[in-house]
């Protein structure tokens, strides 16, 4: 009788869970793909009513309004499940963004693809004769390969810039036939791409030698390529490729500004061009769901938020509003937290016009990142040193924004209110200077970009609070196990080729020296007032890790 009882008592909480959470998730899920993907179908593919970077439509929106999405929507559910180990509740939420995004990114390469005309042309004269498709095919083309175009492009790529990629971008006139290469004006291009990537990390004559050899080695492979044995070609829309083919298509002596386009040959049938986009996107989902299904298996539900009046006020209208009201009140300025979020907000600034400005959020390109004031050593000695300081308010995409306005935002909480506004501020400045000065004395020939620098200074400064017990005993040891992780993280990361580490430990010494120049004045403040650090920090103390 008992074993049945309890045998009803967990069927009766496994419904719960699929009521409240698995089944609303879901369906949320499949709801965004498919808006999503109708809303792109309809504004950018159907009626074109304007035209938007390929890399921000297809990979940067699905995972920024994924994660909007999934923090309005999921988080408050999420608070009805007990878990262990308070943390674990964002690595749930963590692996939904990716069940979500995934399927929706492969879902817009798939809508690229799949709704993409072909139009057949006699040859590339009738080009501007036919309402714009994505695809082409021409009975009669002569790609010339002597009146070529180049563009040759050297990124510092990887984690912790270990990586040199470099890549030629070739951009060859299609004409009708041979004979007209004299008498007619170029009206698209065929692009062609060489690329190799090597370690930064060796000496200057070695990458030298491994760029000619580069050089050579795709120069000789572009003499025995045989551009006429497309099937058929694709028409680039706007992105990072299209303009960099555009760039090499600009050096040739041929090229007509009032003629931007731009082709990439296919060599497999046109049928074959979705590939098996569809069954990956479906196999993705699918196994994610089962996944997720066994995730919530393995969480009880807290008992103390399912009375029906604590479920409505969590999962209601009121509940959303409410959640998000706590998130801005946590980083609205008042009184003893002024210096971080505004600090916050300048980079989230400088991001926001930088990303309008490259229409890339993932991940921005190298020499557009020194455009804005990447800190790179040949141009601090020659002159630039203000790349020291504005270095420290750019990043190079938007996972690497996110995770430092949360560093900030937590060593922050706790500086603060001791040190006050401009300390704080002036603080955050030096350490990321003396980053960025140890940066450029380490490596010849990075770029190098972030607050990471200055937030390891801050850092440095907690930790020596910390060890000589500025804080409260009943936040000090909650605060140690913080310091350890983020500083052990952050430092095996640039020793595995993840960060700019010459930046960490610089930034972590300073502010380990600013730490004891700052105690008199800590211990002072500690004898006038309470210290706690910033209250947003202490509602948020279970989701520490």
């Amino acid at each position: 009788m008992i074993d049945v009882l309890k045998e009803e008592i967990r069927v009766a909480v496994l419904l719960k869970k699929l009521q409240l959470i698995y089944f609303p998730f879901l369906f949320m899920s499949l709801l965004f793909i498919s808006g999503y993907s109708l809303i792109h179908w309809l504004l950018l593919i159907k009626f074109e009513f304007f035209s938007l970077d390929e890399d921000l439509v297809n990979l940067g929106l699905p995972l920024i309004l994924s994660w909007i999405l999934l923090v309005i929507f999921l988080r408050p559910r999420l608070k009805l499940l007990k878990f262990v180990k308070d943390n674990s509740r964002f690595f749930y939420l963590l692996f939904a963004v990716q069940l979500v995004a995934v399927p929706c990114i492969i879902a817009q390469e798939y809508l690229k693809t799949a709704t993409g005309q072909l139009t057949q042309l006699a040859s590339i004269q009738e080009l501007y004769l036919h309402k714009k498709t994505q695809y082409y095919q021409l009975q009669q083309a002569y790609i010339d390969k002597a009146q070529i175009g180049v563009q040759r492009k050297i990124e510092v790529t990887g984690k912790g810039n270990s990586h040199l990629n470099m890549t030629l971008y070739i951009a060859m006139p299609i004409f009708a036939s041979g004979a007209d290469r004299r008498r007619t004006s170029v009206l698209a291009w065929y692009g062609k791409t060489y690329q190799q990537e090597i370690s930064n990390r060796l000496e200057p004559d070695e990458k030298e030698q491994a760029y000619k050899a580069f050089l050579t080695q795709s120069q000789r492979e572009l003499d025995q390529f045989d551009p006429q044995t497309f099937v058929y070609l694709e028409r680039l829309a706007p992105s990072s490729l299209q303009r960099d083919l555009l760039s090499a298509a600009e050096k040739s002596p041929l090229y007509q500004a009032e003629y931007p386009t731009i082709f990439m040959p296919k060599f497999e049938p046109f049928e074959a061009r979705n590939g098996h986009k569809l069954a990956w996107m479906l196999i993705w989902f699918v196994a994610g769901a089962l996944v997720w299904f066994v995730l919530l298996l393995r969480v009880k539900l807290d008992e103390e938020v399912l009375k029906a009046e604590t479920v409505t006020k969590r999962l209601n209208h009121a509940g959303t509003i409410a959640e998000l009201n706590d998130f801005f009140e946590m980083i609205r300025p008042k009184p003893g937290f002024i210096a971080t979020p505004i600090l916050m907000y300048l980079n989230v600034l400088v991001f926001i016009f930088m990303a309008w400005s490259s229409q890339h959020v993932i991940s921005l390109q190298g020499s557009f990142l020194l455009e804005w004031g990447a800190n790179f050593r040949p141009k601090v000695l020659a002159g630039e040193w203000w790349r020291l300081i504005t270095s420290t308010f750019i990043h190079g995409g938007l996972a690497h924004l996110a995770l430092n306005l949360y560093g900030l935002f937590f060593v922050g909480s706790f500086l603060e209110p001791v040190l006050g506004k401009w300390r704080l501020f002036l603080a955050y400045l030096i350490t990321g200077i003396l980053a960025s000065i140890a940066s450029i004395c380490w490596y010849d020939a990075t770029v190098s970009v972030g607050a990471s620098g200055a937030i390891m200074g801050l850092l440095g400064i907690l930790v020596i609070w910390a060890w000589k017990k500025i804080f409260p005993e009943d936040i000090n040891w909650i605060l140690n196990i913080n310091l350890a992780f983020f500083v052990t993280i952050s430092l095996v990361a640039g020793l595995l080729g993840g960060v700019d580490n010459a930046a960490h430990v610089g930034g972590l010494l300073s502010g380990l020296g600013l730490g004891y120049l700052s105690l008199r004045y800590a211990l002072g403040a500690q004898g006038t007032r309470k210290i706690e650090g910033h209250s947003p920090v202490k509602k948020r103390k279970p989701r520490r890790k």
